[in-house]
């Protein structure tokens, strides 16, 4: 039996998140807090991770409300209420439901109501007003008279509307409670199941699962869910056709992931911080971040920090400390920092070569996640992680990849085509100072065949050398008849070299590019 399932909301493997302690102290206390996180981060499992944890006392009741009912009224809301409590309805107040349920002799003494689906309370359901604010108010009001009831929710962008659109006094004395993407050490726990089979993946697997994923747990699940499925021994090629496949099947999915970040009719000030920091991560000052939020725009008056806080709980990036000046926020790496806009489909080789440079573009900004911690110090994943994640980053471009295509004397790290065309490109990569670093044009070279149009070398380094460039061409392309190109602006990559050779045929074109990843921008 499989024991992961992304789409349960109790799964067999669970990693216990943070803040399920302090959200079970404030519980206890008479508190209210709201549990903060993008579609896939784990709100569900969080609450009953908390559920579990309270219920740990006997004198305390836990009621999860996991949606709200169907009829999203206000009075729909007390009656529902007044069911699970089992007491007789009442249309206009929540407190006299609750000093009903109190009165009895056999009522424990506290009770604490959990809310999923929080967001759900801001839409407009049979009635021409959501019961978000009346409901949540009324909830709150016979919260602060009541010291033996506490109130958590669970949401996103829909916490904003409540508070900008419809008014929370429940919001304004909340504790919030950010979920983040599960960090690379925690795979330990997530592998367990395949280490009692005796089947665990092996590391680069596991790395390439964490860069396609995010470390999203419901992204993650569906990763180890898939490979648990193969007959075989994953390896890293398997993680690429496994995301793109989500890409392609969940694809209302990925748009609701990201509908916070990008819905106009809210706000677009989290898609503007989010491009901003794509194009320049790393540490900003306020001032500039403030800057490309422009005019406030939509129903929301989402300013910086809710901007940097929805995105964060997102998980699309971290922000390294607190978000004070300067603010130091990078993406992180995944298939949803892998999708680019407005890139309109040009003349072949040209357009291969504005991908790729795109994409090293985004394994620049998200060089940290590409490091894995070491003995003395982080090192480099090994090339075939970064192939398989280039790879994904083809796919979702529109490209078709192959990984290790037999071609002539070889296998290519990377054989693409465009959707429709004949004409290959091949993609070899190297990191400096390991393995046969130096002979990658050669290599190249000997996988080429009649449909290959160009290719390309992408030479990684943690620390580049003084006059790397100089250097490069010293070691690998000596004798070689080479033009400097030009790189983008804004560009990471430090050098690109035009080679051509001959082949015993028409004229071949190889392109070098040099990329150094640091651990901190």
């Amino acid at each position: 039996m499989n024991p992961y399932n992304w789409q349960s909301h109790n799964p067999t493997v669970q990693i216990p998140r943070e803040g399920v302690e302090k959200a079970a102290q404030l519980m206890r206390n008479n508190g209210s807090a709201i549990v903060m996180g993008g579609r896939g981060m784990g709100k569900s499992v969080f609450l009953h991770q908390l559920k579990r944890r309270l219920e740990q006392d006997s004198e305390t009741r836990v009621l999860l409300i996991e949606a709200p009912p169907a009829a999203l009224t206000v009075e729909a809301c007390l009656d529902f209420l007044a069911q699970e409590l089992d007491v007789a309805p009442n249309a206009f107040s929540s407190r006299r439901l609750f000093d009903e349920y109190f009165a009895r002799d056999d009522t424990p003494e506290r009770l604490v109501l959990l809310f999923d689906e929080f967001d759900r309370y801001a839409e407009r359901g049979t009635s021409t007003q959501p019961p978000g604010r009346a409901f949540c108010n009324d909830l709150e009001a016979a919260r602060r008279s009541l010291p033996r009831l506490s109130l958590l929710a669970a949401g996103s962008v829909g916490v904003y509307v409540v508070r900008d659109v419809l008014g929370s006094s429940f919001l304004s004395r909340a504790l919030f409670l950010p979920l983040r993407p599960f960090p690379r050490q925690d795979a330990s726990v997530l592998i367990q199941p395949f280490e009692h089979q005796r089947r665990a993946p092996s590391e680069d697997v596991v790395d390439a699962l964490f860069l396609a994923s995010g470390g999203i747990p419901a992204l993650l699940t569906y990763g180890l869910q898939e490979i648990w499925g193969l007959d075989r021994d994953p390896n890293t090629d398997d993680v690429t056709v496994i995301y793109k496949n989500f890409q392609q099947q969940y694809r209302e999915y990925l748009r609701d992931l990201l509908s916070a970040l990008a819905d106009p009719r809210l706000s677009d000030a989290p898609h503007r911080i989010w491009q901003r920091i794509q194009q320049e991560p790393g540490r900003v000052e306020r001032s500039r971040l403030k800057a490309a939020l422009g005019p406030a725009s939509g129903a929301l008056n989402l300013n910086l920090d809710d901007a940097l806080y929805l995105l964060e709980v997102a998980g699309v990036l971290r922000i390294e400390g607190s978000n004070k000046n300067p603010v130091d926020a990078r993406p992180i790496a995944s298939l949803l920092n892998l999708a680019r806009e407005g890139s309109p489909e040009g003349e072949l080789v040209e357009q291969f070569l504005d991908d790729l440079g795109w994409l090293l573009g985004r394994l620049h900004h998200t060089s940290i996640d590409f490091f894995r911690p070491g003995r003395k110090q982080p090192q480099l994943v090994p090339e075939s992680v970064f192939a398989a994640h280039l790879a994904l980053g083809f796919e979702l471009l529109g490209w078709r990849t192959e990984r290790e295509a037999q071609r002539a004397a070889g296998r290519t790290d990377l054989l693409l085509r465009r959707n429709g065309d004949n004409e290959t490109m091949i993609v070899e990569l190297k990191i400096w100072g390991r393995n046969d670093y130096k002979v990658a044009h050669q290599q190249v070279e000997s996988y080429w065949t009649d449909d290959v149009v160009t290719g390309a070398v992408v030479q990684l380094t943690e620390a580049s050398p003084a006059d790397w460039p100089a250097k490069y061409q010293d070691e690998c392309l000596e004798g070689l008849s080479v033009q400097r190109r030009p790189v983008a602006d804004r560009s990471p990559v430090q050098a690109c070299f035009k080679v051509k050779t001959t082949l015993g045929g028409p004229e071949a074109v190889i392109h070098h590019f040099l990329l150094a990843l640091p651990r901190r921008s």
